[in-house]
């Protein structure tokens, strides 16, 4: 009985990881970057981020 408990650790173990995988390979190739909702703010504004 100890490979069934064995056997079932390693396969919700290789589920975790596979998961990860593709939620890290959607959040990178589906999702548009952060940073080009910030591009068009320069360093210089001082508003707060406020927008007019």
């Amino acid at each position: 009985m100890g490979w069934l408990f064995g056997q079932t650790w390693i396969w919700c173990l290789i589920a975790f990881v596979l998961g990860a995988v593709v939620a890290w390979l959607i959040a990178v190739l589906i999702y548009p970057r952060e940073s080009d909702a910030f591009r068009d703010i320069s360093p210089d504004d001082d508003d707060g981020g406020r927008v007019a």
